[in-house]
């Protein structure tokens, strides 16, 4: 739908751009006072973390090719694909490749060669 969603985000007007997910789950949170929600779509999931009355998002999944980062890189593509586009400025931990900037953690797990996962984490989490 030519949604941007960033970490950190406030989630309302996401959610209300996105509508109805597929499937909603909510929890106490373990970092903050309030709860955590996770909203699944057909292509992607968001997480979010509860801050005073706002929810803001903690994590964003893509799960299929349907939907790309902001400089194009989805699964399926290739680890040089990801470096071309993000430089070789990350770390490695087993498979996965992660770049960190501006609070924000980019992940790419790789299957081989090709990227089986992209996930973002805010470092919000880490504090």
């Amino acid at each position: 739908k030519d949604i941007t969603v960033s970490v950190d985000a406030n989630m309302k007007p996401i959610l209300e751009k996105l509508g109805e997910p597929v499937s909603y789950f909510e929890a106490a949170s373990c970092a903050f006072e309030g709860l955590d929600k996770i909203y699944t779509y057909s292509d992607f999931e968001i997480d979010t973390y509860p801050q005073g009355e706002e929810d803001f998002v903690s994590a964003i999944i893509l799960k299929n090719d349907v939907v790309t980062t902001a400089e194009g890189i989805y699964i399926g593509c290739s680890r040089d694909e990801v470096t071309a586009a993000y430089g070789t400025d990350y770390s490695e931990k087993g498979s996965m490749v992660v770049y960190e900037k501006d609070g924000m953690k980019l992940c790419f797990l790789f299957d081989n060669e090709t990227v089986a996962s992209i996930q973002y984490f805010s470092t919000v989490l880490d504090e």
